[in-house]
């Protein structure tokens, strides 16, 4: 990367502050998933493998944003039961997502471990879920996995996201 070269100090500052704010967010998450063969619903075959890409994509993204530099997120995915439920349409022979807003909300069960070089600083596990998935306003949502993109971000920002301090 050639970087331009600043003409004075202030320039010097501003340029050094620019990329320092941007390096300051930048943790990595590494994503594995538990027996995949085993959950309880996370599409077949190939949509299977689309979801754990979205997720992982999903997850990085987030360390990325919200976690210092520092800091490494291993997250095991032990089951995935995504929003809705798979039905068979007999006319097409393939199968269509149904979102009815009773036991059919999103789920999924984790597993983690935050650290800081070799320093462990946090680990545990937690069953994520949004029974309230289709209350939210945005029934509509765009994307890959919407459901389960916000009841995510919004769990890895309370868990993983630095608290500011009160005022």
């Amino acid at each position: 990367m050639c970087m331009p070269k600043p003409k004075s100090a202030a320039a010097l500052a501003a340029l050094l502050f620019t990329l320092a704010a941007g390096l300051a967010r930048a943790g990595s998450v590494d994503v594995s998933y538990i027996a995949p063969e085993r959950h309880a619903d996370a599409g077949r075959g190939l949509d299977a493998e689309r979801v754990r890409d979205d997720l992982t994509r999903l997850f990085q993204s987030l360390g990325a944003s919200l976690l210092p530099a520092d800091q490494a997120l291993h997250i095991e995915v032990l089951d995935i039961d995504l929003a809705g439920e798979l039905l068979p349409m007999y006319r097409t022979m393939q199968e269509v997502r149904v979102l009815r807003g009773r036991a059919d909300w999103p789920r999924l069960q984790l597993r983690w471990t935050l650290s800081r070089g070799e320093q462990v600083i946090d680990s545990g596990s937690a069953t994520v879920s949004d029974m309230a998935y289709l209350d939210h306003g945005d029934r509509h949502a765009d994307g890959p996995l919407p459901y389960e993109t916000r009841m995510l971000t919004q769990w890895f920002r309370a868990r993983f996201a630095p608290q500011s301090p009160t005022r």
